[in-house]
């Protein structure tokens, strides 16, 4: 919430196509084609720090910007463990793969009283494909299963592209500004998707 932005543990959403990138290559293109064709998302746990890392490494300095809400290099060995403390409850990861490489990762960490923060990223080859929609869709499933009444996000207020997929999968949005930063509520509601959508973690 405001005043917590610069927090080490990021709980805004990147994304960059339509915030501000122009920068276009053929590995992008064909990045998001790919992703296109074939996302499969599972849930991960504190084993899959590889994902975490590899998903981490694919966004760029101004992607990272979004997500931490400051110039972040690399990951200290801090927020590196607070991002893969999962328990498949209090602190829910799901990860987006395409071609068995993960390309994003969404998060749902409880707030209490029915409520969860919200946070996503897409690596920037395949921003504007799709996958952020796919896991934002698949996080509302799974906070829906784990009966949240609705989640809560931060990000920047030059992060349009992330504020239109929340509309886009969730609907009704209710948006506070402070300054450069926006708290946005969503509900969850309706029935979650068929079970094979996402593939469970297996202790």
């Amino acid at each position: 919430m405001p005043g917590t932005a610069r927090r080490e543990t990021p709980i805004n959403t990147a994304t960059t196509r339509g915030a501000g990138s122009t920068r276009i290559s053929n590995d992008a293109e064909l990045g998001a084609a790919s992703a296109r064709s074939l996302v499969r998302i599972r849930e991960i746990g504190p084993g899959d720090g590889d994902v975490v890392d590899e998903v981490f490494a694919g966004l760029s300095r101004y992607s990272r910007y979004l997500r931490f809400q400051a110039p972040v290099a690399e990951l200290s060995a801090a927020t590196r463990r607070s991002l893969t403390a999962l328990d498949g409850r209090t602190h829910v990861a799901l990860a987006a793969f395409s071609q068995d490489r993960p390309i994003g990762i969404v998060r749902i960490i409880d707030l209490g009283d029915g409520r969860g923060e919200l946070a996503v990223e897409v690596i920037d080859r395949c921003q504007g494909c799709g996958a952020g929609t796919e896991l934002l869709q698949a996080a509302r499933n799974r906070a829906a299963e784990l009966g949240y009444r609705e989640l809560v996000g931060e990000m920047l207020v030059v992060n349009a592209a992330a504020l239109a997929a929340l509309r886009r999968v969730f609907g009704v949005v209710r948006v506070r500004r402070d300054g450069s930063e926006l708290t946005v509520t969503v509900p969850v509601d309706g029935e979650p998707a068929p079970a094979d959508r996402v593939e469970r973690l297996v202790a």
